[in-house]
């Protein structure tokens, strides 16, 4: 970490000097190093050298401790501004290294801000995107219509030969509309292709890379995994699908639509089942004790209000809500 104090930086409005994201880095990694517990007089005195060789450094330093400060004391309103200051100075692999080298330290309020940014840096460049709890529907060229449920991000292609919207990752509804010069449509993903036949369907696809979940609400589409059967579902049928090959068809769960007028409808679903549902629509996370595990959850609830479901829930159910910070909530037995 013994590194020289690189070139002059330009400054920022405020006065302080812009962030070399190599400089962050270094930063960083002295953080680690001290707040390790394994730090000897000679690493904090070459700390300390380091800070001192440059302004930079020094401008550096404090605003990382000023971030830790601020996310140790879940303050929240504090700290964020401060670390989006720092990621937007480190850019590529500089970036993603500060961000996980925050989450380790626990600076980041239990890998929420960290979650959220790289949810951002995979959505960068999409053609259209949603935040998280954000539903927004789009209106293509050819009348065919998608709406985007929470934190997803697709790319639209229309050309001579075909009207093609990739899935980066997400859900949608498609509302697909005839075309004129007969170009077929399609929805891309990472696992294969999906093919409507004047039809409304919905698209998931997790970026873990898993199976991707397709529903049909009316018409009929053709699943075409790449490198497995294509499969035909019919309104009423729903079904997931790998590079490999397609499951069986299987009918829809009740309420399975209902997403797209913002409520989430279950019957008898897990409780660990239902807080992942409702983790899509909350910023941070949102975890459940496997104490828990067995209870069962019925009803219809607003996806816009996902606290006041936690709410709900821990006065229906033998619960209880325990918040680490407001991004770090984990459903418990009740004591």
């Amino acid at each position: 970490m013994n590194r020289s104090a690189g070139p002059p930086l330009g400054r920022q409005p405020d006065g302080r000097p812009a962030l070399d994201p190599e400089v962050v880095e270094q930063a960083v990694a002295w953080h680690v190093a001290l707040l390790s517990g394994s730090a000897d007089d000679a690493q904090r005195a070459a700390c300390l050298a380091w800070r001192q060789a440059s302004e930079a450094h020094e401008c550096a330093w404090q605003r990382i401790a000023a971030l830790g400060q601020g996310m140790r004391a879940a303050s929240g309103e504090i700290a964020a501004p401060l670390a989006r200051q720092v990621l937007r100075s480190a850019t590529g692999g500089a970036r993603r290294t500060v961000l996980k080298t925050f989450a380790g330290l626990g600076l980041l309020g239990g890998g929420a801000l960290l979650a959220r940014e790289l949810r951002l840096h995979d959505a960068i460049g999409a053609d259209y995107r949603s935040a998280t709890g954000e539903q927004r529907w789009i209106a293509l060229a050819d009348g065919t219509r998608l709406l985007l449920n929470t934190a997803t991000s697709v790319d639209v292609h229309y050309d001579a030969e075909q009207r093609r919207v990739h899935l980066r990752h997400g859900e949608i509804l498609v509302e697909s509309a005839p075309d004129a010069a007969r170009r077929p449509f399609l929805v891309s993903t990472a696992q294969g292709d999906i093919l409507p036949v004047g039809t409304r369907f919905s698209v998931r696809q997790e970026r873990d890379g898993g199976p991707v979940g397709v529903a049909v609400f009316d018409g009929a589409v053709d699943l075409r995994p790449a490198r497995g059967t294509a499969l035909r579902l019919r309104a009423g049928q729903q079904s997931a699908f790998t590079a490999g090959g397609a499951a069986p068809a299987q009918p829809l769960r009740a309420g399975q639509e209902a997403w797209r007028d913002g409520m989430l409808v279950v019957e008898r679903m897990p409780l660990p089942d239902f807080i992942a549902e409702l983790d899509r629509y909350r910023p941070g996370r949102l975890r459940c004790d496997p104490a828990v595990a067995h209870l069962r959850v019925s009803g219809a609830f607003p996806l816009h209000a996902p606290d006041e479901v936690l709410a709900l829930l821990a006065e229906t159910l033998p619960i209880r809500i325990g918040h680490f910070t407001r991004y770090w909530v984990t459903v418990g037995p009740r004591t």
